[in-house]
């Protein structure tokens, strides 16, 4: 089966602009759709393991990749193997960091779930690496939950600031939705790719499966993805517990609607006068139900050097990938 051998192929090249050599099975969970590789080809049933192992070995065969220790990358890209093991180990430090301190995230009141994203989802950080969390509030209380949230990170000295080059173990919160609009509007390879691979830190099972449930268009990227709800690291003692409903039945009224105007009407001034809203190369959104802040994406990047290396290892894509409608 030709095609599953290139999907492989194309897998371990889109991972290798992060410098992240793959294990056979992440090469079977994130394995790119051979749609999306190769041209006028009919699928039939399902990919195994099996497949994706012996294509592993075809490739290795033909030169095109190597292995060691059970992890496979590009050709000439065997230094990839000890730099993923160095970075697991920074990122395990840092997961220690983020886990004490998001115990404090999991009770700011309208949250209702977050998840590691990016490096730290993938545990492939280096020691500057900040801590990217997307997280799912209640509908009609998105300004206030991010309001609270940027306030408790802030008081813990852990709240990553506009300016900051590199703020190593503070939290970055980028990428906000409500818990009735669930659905990632923004498509493409690397957002497959990145939200197949959100790590839950606090989220319940109803809510994790509805957000998948909501987001099937990532198997148009992945073959083979399937989420599966993990054990959450975080739980919100009684006593935070507490406070939180409490303030939630507070501002779930009309002095909660006020506020949430008002920070509304605040938030959204200042994102629209600042002048990275508007940098090439990036996104910001900003509405009623979403708040995404990439205003310096990696995914272009990421794309580019994807759609270049499709074509230096020979693999005839029906398309190059886009991005998911960066400015």
């Amino acid at each position: 089966m030709g095609y599953v051998r290139d999907a492989v192929l194309a897998t371990i090249i889109y991972y290798d602009a992060f410098d992240y050599p793959l294990t056979w099975p992440e090469a079977f969970k994130l394995l790119i759709n051979p749609a999306r590789v190769v041209r006028n080809t009919e699928i039939i049933g399902e990919i195994n393991p099996v497949d994706v192992l012996s294509a592993l070995e075809q490739l290795m065969v033909s030169g095109h990749i190597g292995q060691k220790h059970g992890m496979y990358f590009l050709r000439d890209r065997e230094d990839l193997q000890g730099l993923r093991i160095r970075r697991n180990k920074i990122a395990d430090r840092k997961w220690r960091v983020a886990t004490k301190r998001g115990h404090w995230l999991a009770a700011v009141p309208f949250i209702r779930a977050f998840f590691a994203s990016g490096s730290m989802a993938l545990y492939n950080t280096d020691e500057r690496s900040d801590f990217d969390i997307f997280i799912i509030s209640r509908t009609g209380r998105l300004y206030t939950s991010r309001m609270f949230l940027s306030l408790i990170a802030f008081i813990f000295g852990s709240l990553r600031r506009k300016g900051d080059k590199t703020a190593p173990n503070k939290f970055c919160f980028n990428h906000y939705i409500t818990d009735d609009s669930l659905e990632i509007t923004h498509k493409s390879v690397f957002a497959g790719q990145t939200y197949a691979n959100l790590k839950p830190v606090f989220v319940d099972e109803k809510l994790f499966n509805d957000f998948y449930g909501a987001n099937i268009w990532i198997n148009k990227y992945l073959f083979n993805f399937k989420s599966q709800f993990e054990y959450q690291n975080i739980k919100v003692c009684l006593r935070f517990d507490g406070l939180k409903k409490t303030t939630e039945v507070i501002l779930s009224g009309r002095v909660g609607d006020w506020l949430e105007s008002v920070l509304k009407k605040y938030q959204q001034n200042r994102i629209r006068t600042n002048p990275m809203t508007y940098e090439s190369g990036g996104r910001v959104t900003f509405n009623d139900n979403e708040l995404e802040f990439h205003p310096k994406s990696f995914e272009a990047t990421v794309i580019a050097k994807y759609n270049e290396n499709t074509k230096k290892f020979g693999l005839l894509m029906p398309a190059e990938e886009k991005d998911s409608g960066l400015n």
